[in-house]
């Protein structure tokens, strides 16, 4: 008999009123889209080989890369900078 239950845990988060996810991106012809690793040197490889998918099958103008922090977050204005200089952005986790 099992006395301690097993609690599961969803990281998925929830949606509340007025909240809204960040914009897909559709059409990347002539954009610029950042890389942002955490040092996984998986991720580095792979996302090496996205980026030149990127810009010879969809016509990415330009892939960037930028290093963020693995266990902290990114100095104050990091994502902001990033996002105004960048048209979309993957997130390398690659754990």
């Amino acid at each position: 008999m099992n006395l301690h239950p097993i609690e599961y845990l969803d990281p998925v988060p929830r949606m509340g009123a007025g909240e809204s996810v960040a914009a897909a991106a559709t059409e990347l012809q002539g954009k610029v889209v950042a890389f942002l690793d955490n040092g996984w040197s998986s991720f580095g490889k792979i996302g090496k080989r996205l980026g030149e998918v990127l810009v010879a099958q969809h016509g990415v103008r330009e892939v960037r890369f930028y290093t963020i922090p693995a266990a902290s977050p990114p100095p104050k204005g990091f994502l902001e900078g990033v996002a105004s200089d960048c048209s979309a952005a993957v997130v390398g986790l690659a754990n």
